[in-house]
């Protein structure tokens, strides 16, 4: 007759357990069981289930074991509590950790009540389940979260009787033992009653309380036959203290460490000291490694110059410009050759013979002791130059260096005043005045002449001793070395006179009446008879 009930493997758990087999493959860890009641019918297993048809409870597995006589059978227990009940059960599901229905099997139809129903038992499940390799599958379960059941039980008491049975306790095994009250007693094998202990406490308590030694106290201390130990709270046998010493005797004999051969030495933290009979420590050697490290290297230079001794530095070292004077401008030198920036003296006994030495517009020099600044800013060159004497020069050139033929721009100030032919003036002393003159105005007569208020009423020299006079641009008379000629009419509303001695001659061509008064000093002529 065909099987009615049987166990499958699902197709993913075969996979999972091929997967397990191979080198390096994860262990299938088998932990939850559920139970369902088929729909209603018996169902036929599957592999290709992923789930019951109608499960109805799970729980985690009671027991997973290797059956003791098939070694490749996996027996997995789930004990349903007396208080889970009513619903019938026709199959189970075999589940690991991460799920996966591993196994699904149809089970003889059964009901299991609850303890409500007045009838509760426990009901217990198993499965069985044929593997290839029984290490790809972990057996073992949390036992916190099972039931043991009575088969289990059993298994153990069966083991334990098999076992030591009722072994006496021992220093190194737990087990039963016998009660004393002794208080003197040396067994190893007797406990001692809290009477006995009682005892024991009273009689300490009334004596010295014992405390270990220290470094500062006596007290107890326990032996140690150890010679490497540092312990600061054993104590060191005698045997110890022969293996040290037996070592010692047979080993060199320290001397003081010198510079010239090994030995023992005392360290020191110094970084100052000029021991030669000490040894300096870590620190020591970072302290010094720290201050070297805080320092300019030697091998550092300072504008080219290195660091092995004393470094002198120059202002143009560090672009700076020197206090005292670089340079000096002596005769027969140029005011250009002060090609690099700062003070130069200049001390020129004759300027004559310095080409490009500051000259005034009339031809004369500056005097030619005193100093001058140079300065330089990229490619535009800066020379001005101060003499002792108040005046002072300046100039610009662009190039690497001066250029003689750049003239000089002299200041003037209340020392250095300009004289009136250095602004085209005329002294108040007096002087040459080139062309025309206009007072009060233009000049409009032009030439050599004197213009006074109006622009052509004025002045005008002619010709060598003779001086012409004009009035609104005609000529009204003239001056000569033999007087005064009038090419007007002379009006005159005072009186005409003559010095002593000095003839007065009227002539005219108006042969008319002449109505005037005429008062004459000296001889007095007329050319008309009348």
């Amino acid at each position: 007759m065909s099987t009615k009930f049987k166990t499958v493997i699902t197709t993913a758990g075969a996979a999972k357990l091929a997967a397990a087999t191979v080198p390096g493959g994860k262990k299938i860890n088998l932990n939850v069981m559920a139970v369902g009641d088929g729909g209603g019918k018996l169902p036929m297993p599957d592999a290709g289930q992923t789930q019951l048809v109608n499960e109805v409870w799970r729980h985690t597995l009671n027991k997973i074991s290797q059956d003791n006589r098939y070694s490749n059978y996996i027996v997995a227990e789930l004990v349903i509590p007396p208080e889970v009940g009513g619903f019938w059960m026709r199959e189970l599901g075999l589940y690991d950790d991460e799920g996966t229905l591993i196994a699904v099997a149809n089970m003889a139809e059964s009901y299991k009540p609850e303890l409500a129903e007045g009838s509760g038992r426990a009901q217990t499940c198993r499965m069985v389940i044929i593997v290839s390799s029984v290490e790809s599958v972990a057996l073992s379960i949390d036992s916190t979260m099972v039931m043991a059941t009575q088969d289990y039980v059993d298994d153990r008491l069966a083991e334990h009787e098999k076992s030591r049975r009722h072994p006496d306790a021992t220093l190194k095994e737990k087990g039963f033992t016998q009660l004393s009250n002794a208080t003197d007693s040396e067994s190893e094998t007797l406990a001692a009653t809290p009477k006995a202990v009682k005892a024991a406490y009273d009689l300490a308590d009334g004596k010295y309380t014992a405390q270990d030694a220290t470094t500062t106290r006596k007290g107890l201390v326990q032996l140690s036959n150890a010679t490497d130990s540092v312990s600061e709270t054993l104590a060191a046998t005698p045997k110890a203290v022969k293996v040290a010493y037996d070592l010692a005797n047979a080993k060199y004999t320290a001397q003081d460490a010198t510079t010239a051969r090994k030995g023992i030495i005392q360290l020191s933290n110094a970084t100052d000291s000029t021991s030669e009979t000490l040894a300096a420590t870590p620190k020591a050697v970072k302290a010094a490694m720290d201050n070297a490290n805080g320092r300019v290297p030697s091998d550092r230079k300072v504008n080219g110059h290195p660091l092995s001794g004393d470094i002198t530095l120059w202002a143009s070292d560090v672009k700076a410009i020197s206090a005292d004077a670089i340079g000096q401008i002596t005769d027969n030198g140029t005011m250009a050759s002060a090609n690099t920036p700062g003070w130069w003296r200049v001390a020129v006994s004759n300027s004559d013979t310095v080409a490009d030495f500051p000259t005034y517009p009339d031809g004369s020099k500056l005097y030619s002791y005193g100093y001058m600044f140079v300065e330089k800013i990229g490619e535009v060159w800066f020379q001005h130059y101060y003499a002792h004497m108040g005046a002072n020069a300046k100039r610009q050139d662009w190039g690497t260096e001066p250029n003689t033929s750049r003239q000089w721009v002299i200041d003037y100030n209340t020392v250095n005043k300009p004289s009136a032919s250095d602004v085209g003036a005329l002294p108040i002393t007096g002087g040459r005045l080139n062309g025309p003159l206009g007072i009060g105005t233009d000049n409009a007569l032009g030439g050599n002449s004197i213009v006074f208020g109006d622009n052509d009423t004025g002045f005008k020299w002619h010709s060598d001793g003779v001086l012409g006079i004009y009035a609104n641009s005609a000529q009204v008379g003239y001056i000569d070395n033999s007087g005064l000629h009038m090419l007007a009419d002379i009006r005159a509303t005072g009186v005409v006179r003559t010095g002593n001695g000095k003839t007065l001659t009227l002539s005219s061509g108006n042969n008319s009446a002449l109505n005037a008064g005429l008062s004459l000093w000296g001889r007095w002529r007329t050319s008309n008879s009348h």
